[in-house]
């Protein structure tokens, strides 16, 4: 790599005596670059070496062959490293390995080296390594290691023909030190671009591949997760972490530059913070984001199906990244709504809950069936051993509506491939238990206990949504249930509104809530019920206003007729869908439904706003005032 080296700005005089300064005590030099620089010295160890046998194999045109690496194990506590690339004359071995700040890489950007001390690394980690080089059918043997003064030696040990390919091997023993090797190997390679060097340890090797593939969104110059974490500066195979206050997407990923266009401290590890590298950085951030949509776009529109556009599309919404690259934009390639609604089944508070959506997802740990009658015990059976908090199973009413929302006919299932769940035969227990079911035709209103009747449910069934009660009252209710029967009632008239399903509610007391009917059976509470349902209404965005100050402007509108702020208004003002989701979004707010991906659209307060600023007098008065005042009004505005 080239260095940038300051000009010369300096003019000696010749009558002036000129020395030149002595190197000092090699030792101490040795150790402060192979052993004080190094923060991570098995990370030092496995990059540098690494970097190197990258170089050779650019030199030698070898770059698609990977190298070895072998990491210590119990049997084998080595570490080793061997190349396929130039190899190294008798010579070069000396300058390579037995000096200081010698190297043939400063006038290349293609060769990652340039310190000229990657080469003495292993000296972090012990006294002593062996060196091979193949080269023309003849490995030569070396030994470099530190003497009794601790100056750096390099040893030839012998030489003998081989048929091996040229290249290089570097080995050190280092006892006691295999799960460091690994995770420092993973730290390495999961940045590594190209061709993966080959690892003896494949736990290593899943890791690696595994960290590679949440990147999955790559552009030339980037790549990216859907993740939070810590962005990344890549170079040369390099990851130099970003410091935050100069990442502007704050999700895992990297920005790829050049070889040279950065600068870094002596040991690799970190950026050199100048001027040059902020600016570089903040260039680079410039130029992804604004190429980074039309990117995702691209790599959308290159999958062959509907399904695979709409999977991609899926996971770049989702996190920081959505945000950049447009959530709209990306929306548009996600699998279309059924034209009827069709079942799914989560982990939910703890347990398995049945939703009811028209909306189907292509991303994340998904199976697809077609419904069949009778299959919920095998549904419930199989959800029971499903650990994924993020797995949902999709039972659509027919093969077509699956067909025709995107869902590759290979991905769907049969519910009738699903094992029988084994149960264990209790004569002592029955699913059959006796409660009470609330009263909805209820003409006394005032008797509590004419609001609930004797009744039996089936523990096994479907899901059962119940309330508390203790003397025929609901107990520690939420806002809509607020310990009142009537309110409960009330509470049903709403999800009739909405069109939300209006459940049998059945009223447990408590001493049942502690009983092992109630832990094996598929019960939700009213509150929760509630809440998991508006929260599937909730629209994801809606407009929010001041009712009364609307209606008060919707007032001065019946006098005035041409005053463009009025008139904006009125055709910004909601319609009747707005005002449904605002009343939607109240509710959810109100409740504690969660909605993360609901936005409030103030553009309609905005402008009204704007309106009462302008003419704030008529901020002073009452609604009722406007009709008696028109002619005033009229004259005010006119002003």
């Amino acid at each position: 790599m080239k260095l940038e080296q300051a000009p010369q700005d300096v003019s000696l005089s010749s009558d002036f005596e000129q020395r030149d300064v002595a190197i000092g005590d090699v030792a101490f030099i040795l150790d402060l670059f192979a052993d004080k620089i190094y923060t991570h010295k098995e990370r030092a160890v496995i990059r540098e070496l690494a970097c190197n046998a990258h170089d050779s194999h650019i030199v030698a045109g070898t770059e698609d062959v990977p190298f070895k690496v072998h990491l210590p194990t119990a049997l084998e506590p080595w570490f080793s490293i061997r190349d396929y690339g130039t190899g190294l004359e008798d010579e070069d071995i000396a300058n390579v390995y037995g000096a200081i700040g010698v190297s043939t890489k400063r006038e290349s950007n293609e060769l990652i080296g340039a310190f000229g001390v990657g080469s003495l690394s292993p000296y972090a980690m012990c006294d002593s390594f062996t060196v091979k080089s193949y080269l023309n059918g003849i490995v030569r043997t070396y030994q470099c290691m530190r003497d009794e003064k601790r100056q750096p030696k390099v040893i030839p040990l012998g030489s003998t023909s081989t048929d091996e390919p040229n290249g290089l091997e570097i080995k050190l023993t280092v006892d006691g030190r295999i799960i460091e090797f690994e995770n420092e190997a993973e730290n390495v390679f999961s940045f590594w671009e190209g061709t993966l060097p080959e690892i003896n340890n494949q736990d290593v090797v899943k890791k690696c591949e595994f960290e590679r593939s949440k990147y999955i969104f790559q552009g030339d110059d980037f790549a990216l997760t859907q993740f939070y974490g810590d962005m990344y500066a890549l170079m040369g195979n390099i990851a130099y972490k970003i410091p935050y206050e100069l990442d502007e997407f704050n999700c895992q990923g990297y920005l790829k530059f050049e070889i040279g266009e950065l600068d870094f401290d002596t040991a690799r590890e970190n950026l050199s913070m100048t001027d040059k590298v902020k600016e570089k950085i903040r260039d680079k951030f410039a130029k992804v984001k604004q190429s980074i949509s039309d990117v995702a776009i691209k790599r959308i529109e290159e999958k062959e199906t509907t399904f695979e556009r709409a999977s991609l599309a899926e996971k770049l919404s989702s996190g920081q990244l959505g945000r950049y690259i447009g959530r709209d934009k990306l929306q548009e390639y996600f699998l279309p709504k059924t034209a009827q609604p069709f079942r799914y089944w989560q982990k939910r508070y703890g347990g398995t809950e049945k939703f009811m959506s028209r909306t189907v997802s292509a991303e994340g740990d998904n199976r697809y069936f077609i419904h069949k009658d009778r299959m919920e015990t095998r549904i419930r059976s199989l959800m029971k051993d499903v650990s994924s908090r993020d797995f949902t199973l999709y039972v659509f009413q027919d093969m077509q509506q699956a067909l025709d929302v995107g869902i590759p006919a290979e991905l769907i299932e049969d519910l009738e491939d699903l094992p029988r769940p084994i149960r264990s035969y209790n004569r002592s227990a029955t699913s059959k238990v006796k409660t009470f079911e609330f009263n909805m035709s209820n003409i006394s209103k005032y008797d509590h206990k004419e609001w609930w009747k004797e009744t039996e449910v089936d523990i096994d069934t479907d899901e059962i949504v119940y309330v508390e009660i203790n003397r025929w009252r609901p107990v520690d209710g939420s806002y809509f249930i607020s310990n009142s029967n009537s309110q409960i009632f009330m509470t049903m008239d709403v999800f009739d509104k909405y069109d939300i399903p209006v459940p049998k509610l059945v009223g447990l007391k408590t001493s049942f809530l502690k009983s092992k009917n109630f832990k094996n059976g598929n019960f939700i509470s009213l509150d929760a019920y509630t809440r998991r349902e508006f929260a599937k209404i909730a629209p994801r965005s809606y407009s929010e206003y001041n009712k009364a100050e609307l209606e008060k402007i919707e007032t001065i509108a019946k006098h005035v007729k041409n005053n463009d702020m009025v008139n904006e208004i009125l055709s910004s003002c909601s319609n009747e869908k707005d005002m449904h989701d605002q009343s939607i979004a109240e509710i959810c707010g109100k409740i504690g439904a969660i909605v993360p991906e609901m936005t409030k659209d103030l553009r309609l307060q905005d402008l009204m706003d704007a309106f009462w600023n302008k003419y704030s007098m008529l901020t002073l008065l009452h609604e009722y005032q406007i009709n008696a005042n028109s002619e005033i009004i009229i004259q005010y505005l006119e002003r």
